[in-house]
């Protein structure tokens, strides 16, 4: 129970930020970075004006969708995590009554 304290507390203090997380680099995920990447560069070389307004629009938009997801996804987990918690805690299956008595 120490180790919950401790990493509630570390929350409340700022020292965890769970945004900041580098995620492993997979040879496909930067496969497909570099391909954004690359068909970006190649569009801003040869748009201008308004289709170039365009361009930009669309990779801002994409940003707030990913970034929107990612917290979405991150928060359902938190919500998926405490359904499990409160489903074992109901006690209610045969096979895990002993682990969550309660009472005598």
């Amino acid at each position: 129970m120490n180790e919950m304290r401790s990493i509630i507390k570390e929350f409340y203090l700022g020292n965890i930020s769970p945004d900041a997380t580098a995620i492993r680099q997979t040879s496909e995920l930067k496969k497909a970075v570099q391909e954004m990447a690359d068909a970006e560069s190649f569009l801003r070389e040869r748009l201008d004006g308004e289709c170039l307004a365009a361009l930009e629009r669309l990779v801002e938009a994409q940003l707030a969708s990913s970034t929107t997801t990612a917290a979405e996804r991150y928060a359902d987990g938190f919500r998926t995590g405490a359904k499990f918690m409160l489903d074992i805690l109901d006690g209610s299956s045969e096979n895990f009554r002993h682990l969550v008595q309660i009472g005598p």
